[in-house]
């Protein structure tokens, strides 16, 4: 009996309800409820951190081109005395007065480095440009017409082998032979350059086209009344010059760097344009004497103006996602 009361107690106990609980506990619970909206506030702050990260990102991508451009488009102000003309003696050592010192002829090295980014730059934007529209327009010719039928088709093979042949000599030398045969001009200059870096687009048109030629949307077009001719222009030709307009900032590094080369060699823009090959050159024999400032610093900008270009090449495109995404965020607010 004892133990079937006990069982029963114990079921009798079990089957009890609950005590209410105090309300002292009730008001902590539902104070806890209440605290819990203040945790979101980390994550603004994350999102907030995330987005000056975002943003420092994308200037740096940018900082190299706003420098260079800062440069060119206020060389004037920030030199000190006129590139061209002689400023003090000779071989002056940098001072308080002449930051990068003076050159062979007395004239102001600093001024004369930075008038020197200025001609640089304008060669390699028409360079750049010229080279990548007309390696566009060959490239999409030779593309379209090398596997079809007739004299069109002959042309661009005939192109295609004259561009293989083209990209076989080194362009250095290619460059000296039509600057020698057109004479030493400003026009030389950017025939020469531009008929050696216009290879690069023209591959990667001509590959690009061959690719998209293949793809499947093209025979729907045609299967819905597109001409060939229209096929081309609204999808193929639009889907291929991708490629090639990425490339364009290595043909302005590219076009900086033999541009000097030229220079160097004394083929370049005529004396006394301050360009930094030819000030490079001048500062050789000078460098062997003790004064190194002559060529040291047109060779520092010469470095660090390609390698910027080549760093904002790159990070340029991997900043445009985050431009966009900052630019949803702020348009959803």
């Amino acid at each position: 009996m004892e133990i079937s009361m006990t069982q029963g107690s114990v079921a009798l106990s079990s089957a009890a309800p609950t005590p209410a609980k105090p309300a002292h506990a009730q008001s902590a619970r539902t104070q806890s409820a209440h605290a819990q909206p203040p945790a979101a506030q980390p994550k603004a702050k994350v999102r907030g951190s995330s987005s000056a990260r975002k943003i420092l990102t994308i200037l740096a991508a940018f900082l190299p081109v706003i420098i260079i451009v800062a440069i060119c488009l206020f060389a004037p102000a920030l030199s000190h005395f006129s590139p061209t003309t002689t400023v003090g003696a000779a071989r002056l050592k940098p001072d308080a007065t002449y930051w990068f010192g003076t050159d062979s002829v007395g004239m102001d090295v600093y001024s004369r480095t930075l008038y020197g980014t200025r001609i640089a730059v304008q060669f390699a934007i028409v360079v750049a440009v010229l080279s990548t529209m007309l390696g566009v327009l060959i490239g999409t010719f030779i593309g379209l017409t090398e596997s079809s039928k007739g004299v069109f088709s002959n042309v661009g093979r005939l192109m295609n082998k004259i561009s293989e042949y083209i990209i076989a000599i080194p362009g250095i030398i290619l460059a000296i032979v039509v600057v020698g045969l057109m004479g030493s001009s400003n026009f030389a200059l950017i025939t020469s350059l531009t008929l050696v870096l216009v290879q690069a687009p023209i591959k990667l048109t001509r590959v690009e086209i061959l690719r998209v030629k293949r793809e499947n949307y093209l025979e729907a077009a045609q299967m819905a009344g597109e001409s060939s001719f229209q096929s081309a222009f609204v999808h193929v030709i639009p889907n291929s010059i991708g490629p090639a307009l990425r490339n364009l900032p290595l043909i302005f590094g590219n076009c900086v760097i033999n541009l000097a080369a030229l220079g160097f060699i004394g083929i370049g823009v005529n004396a006394p344009t301050p360009e930094w090959g030819y000030m490079i050159s001048k500062g050789i024999s000078s460098m062997m004497l003790g004064r190194w400032w002559e060529a040291v610093f047109p060779s520092l900008f010469l470095f660090v103006s390609v390698l910027g270009i080549s760093y904002s090449s790159k990070a340029i495109p991997k900043s445009v996602p985050l431009i966009r995404q900052l630019a949803d965020r702020r348009g959803s607010k």
